[in-house]
């Protein structure tokens, strides 16, 4: 197979290991009345799990899923927390920055950013 192709292959099914994990941690939607501290609850279940995707599919997280995030924000719509981390292979081969955003409401949302995408440096662990 094509290299660049694999890559992407592997970024597309982390990203549904991922998402699978989130909405079997967080339900199909996050609770519409979810407050800061519950979001952030929300996360600290997902990265209990985390571990369980790296070995299942042979992928680590630096730092551990789901990441380093500013903290819950206010948004127009209400609140949101967006998390990241970035993935590679077992064999040190980086697939890219996953992205995980949980808004009160909506279903979790996780992706995986090609190779590069940047985590901002003022991001700390929740």
């Amino acid at each position: 197979m094509d290299p660049a192709l694999e890559i992407e292959a592997r970024r597309l099914t982390l990203a549904a290991a991922l998402m699978g994990l989130a909405r079997r941690t967080a339900g199909r939607r996050v609770a519409p009345d979810s407050a800061a501290a519950e979001l952030l609850a929300l996360a600290r279940r997902l990265a209990e799990d985390g571990s369980a995707i790296e070995r299942i599919y042979h992928f680590r997280f630096d730092p551990s899923y789901p990441g380093v995030s500013a903290g819950p924000q206010t948004v127009t719509s209400g609140l949101r927390l967006v998390l990241a981390c970035t993935a590679t292979t077992d064999d040190g081969t980086e697939l890219g920055t996953v992205f995980t955003t949980l808004i009160p409401g909506r279903a979790p949302l996780v992706t995986v950013a090609p190779v590069g995408a940047p985590i901002p440096p003022e991001w700390r662990p929740l």
